[in-house]
């Protein structure tokens, strides 16, 4: 074995890690300003015309995802494939055709929405006409974000995300100063979202050229294009039946059968639900593009290893943040958004707690689509998006947000177990069950630490006492219960590795502790 090979895991490893922190940073600070969002929101807005404004966004965002035809998966696919197989050049001629196919799509659709300003009630006509006009952004968005991520360009994508945000949070402050309601909100969103288009392409642009996937090569071989169709397509109606199960859609069933501040609750939730678990959704976003590379650098065989050490790592990271935040959710609900919407707790700790199975199946679907079997996606996709609709239909006119949370994570629940099975099957890897229960019994022992100062103290002191001992308790229970290993400590000392000279030593000391071992000698491509 070549030291070039003996080397790649280290490679991957760093460059992994790397990109994760750079997400993590970023999702850190979003999470921060997207709570401060929501406050804003529901300080601001009574709980009918929270709902109003959640309807519309929850709108806004199904179109975008539907408009996208599956393209955006497409295109991180192709482009992390064409890199690894050596043509970058190709990446960038299948980015300049959706593109241009997006940008007509969603203008039409821009403007049939607009449109149906006619026909509604006049407290919904500018609020939609405005919800249209964020309608060609998010789907642009959605793929010059996608080539990015094939490139494994993550890290200006943090910081343009935090940008984005944080203009979005300026413009909701002039807009509550100037008593804007929710069409001035809703405009704030088009112009923070048209800026982010603005910034994204520049940067797709930017790292296109340093990758070498710009200039793109000429217009793709008449049998690339139509590889690439069928798969968009099979995938386009796999991202419709993701929509369903997973944006939200039971707000429309709340719509129609609930009152408006109900949509209110169930939005509020979902958000910061959402939000939270976007530290294991980053994770499996930089692992998305590892898949295809491998299978186009022709290393099928290592697609098993990897995707039962994504599974393990991603459960690690989104175990003590379901539970954490299931413990903390009636809590939560009353300290940021006010008394009237304490409803709202009880909805975030079931969609907290069900997002456990979900964060285990966060790189199963990245298997699938790598080794072109997305077909069986398709299929479960069906079969969760059918569950979602029958319970959310039963549900939610006997008990609202709450009926309409159990109907989501029931189906999610339901996909997920699915998706496992399947890219198990394909990789032919086992689920890693022993160091997966070890994880989640370290992070319920974690939520009965923090829930004490929740019940003993409440409010706002007993929220910021149980993030603190919830912090301390969740890595004693991992060396108490031996969840970490000799494997983890390797992979923490060459992350370790590139902090600042002087934490080094403190970080390989805590990992040591952590793993039960002794601290590594310095990593070199011979080890």
């Amino acid at each position: 074995m070549s030291a070039a090979t003996a080397a790649e895991p280290g490679r991957r490893t760093r460059q992994l890690g790397g990109d994760f922190a750079a997400m993590t940073g970023g999702w850190v600070v979003r999470v921060g300003l997207g709570v401060l969002v929501s406050v804003l929101v529901a300080r601001y807005l009574a709980p009918d015309d929270t709902g109003r404004y959640a309807f519309l966004l929850w709108l806004a965002g199904l179109l975008a995802v539907g408009l996208s035809l599956g393209f955006p998966t497409a295109v991180t696919r192709y482009t992390a494939e064409a890199v690894g197989g050596g043509h970058p050049r190709a990446a960038g001629a299948l980015l300049r055709v959706v593109v241009r196919w997006q940008a007509t799509l969603a203008v039409v659709a821009a403007v049939l929405l607009a449109a149906g300003a006619l026909v509604v009630s006049r407290p919904w006509r500018l609020p939609l006409v405005f919800t249209a006009l964020s309608m060609p952004a998010l789907v642009l968005h959605g793929s010059l974000s996608a080539f990015l991520s094939g490139l494994q360009a993550f890290r200006w994508q943090a910081l343009l995300g935090v940008g984005a945000l944080a203009l979005q949070l300026a413009l909701f402050g002039l807009v509550i100063a100037s008593g804007g309601g929710v069409t001035g909100l809703l405009l704030a969103h088009a112009v923070a979202n048209t800026a982010g288009l603005v910034a994204v392409g520049a940067l797709a642009r930017r790292e296109g050229r340093r990758r070498g996937a710009l200039p793109a090569s000429p217009m793709p071989a008449r049998d690339t294009r139509a590889e690439v169709l069928r798969y968009a397509r099979g995938v386009s109606a796999l991202v419709i039946l993701d929509a369903i199960v997973w944006q939200r859609t039971e707000v429309a069933f709340l719509q129609a059968l609930a009152t408006p501040a109900e949509v209110a609750f169930y939005a509020l939730a979902f958000g910061v639900a959402a939000q939270v678990s976007r530290i294991p959704y980053q994770a499996s976003i930089v692992l998305f593009p590892s898949f295809p590379a491998l299978v186009g650098a022709g290393r099928v065989a290592e697609l098993a290893s990897l995707h039962a050490t994504a599974m393990r790592y991603l459960v690690l990271l989104g175990a003590p943040l379901a539970v954490g935040l299931a413990v903390t959710a009636p809590a939560i609900a009353r300290v940021l958004w006010g008394a009237a919407y304490s409803p709202a707790g009880v909805v975030l700790a079931v969609l907290a707690l069900g997002s456990l199975v979900a964060f285990a199946a966060g790189a199963s679907p990245a298997v699938l689509h790598a080794t072109k079997q997305q077909d069986r996606l398709l299929r479960q996709g069906l079969l969760a998006a059918a569950v979602d609709l029958a319970l959310a239909l039963a549900l939610v006119p006997l008990a609202g947000a709450l009926g309409a949370a159990v109907a989501n994570v029931v189906a999610q629940g339901l996909g997920s177990l699915l998706a496992i099975r399947a890219a198990v099957r394909v990789a032919g890897a086992g689920v890693p069950a022993g160091a997966l229960v070890r994880i989640v019994t370290a992070a319920l022992t974690m939520g009965v630490v923090a829930g004490v100062p929740v019940v003993t103290l409440g409010g706002g002191p007993g929220l910021a006492a149980a993030v603190v001992l919830g912090a301390a308790a969740y890595p004693l229970a991992l060396r108490a219960l031996r969840a970490l290993s000799s494997e983890d400590l390797d992979r923490a000392r060459l992350l370790v590795e590139r902090l600042p000279a002087g934490a080094r030593a403190g970080g390989l000391a805590l990992a040591g502790f952590l793993c039960r071992g002794p601290v590594p000698e310095p990593w070199s491509p011979s080890r």
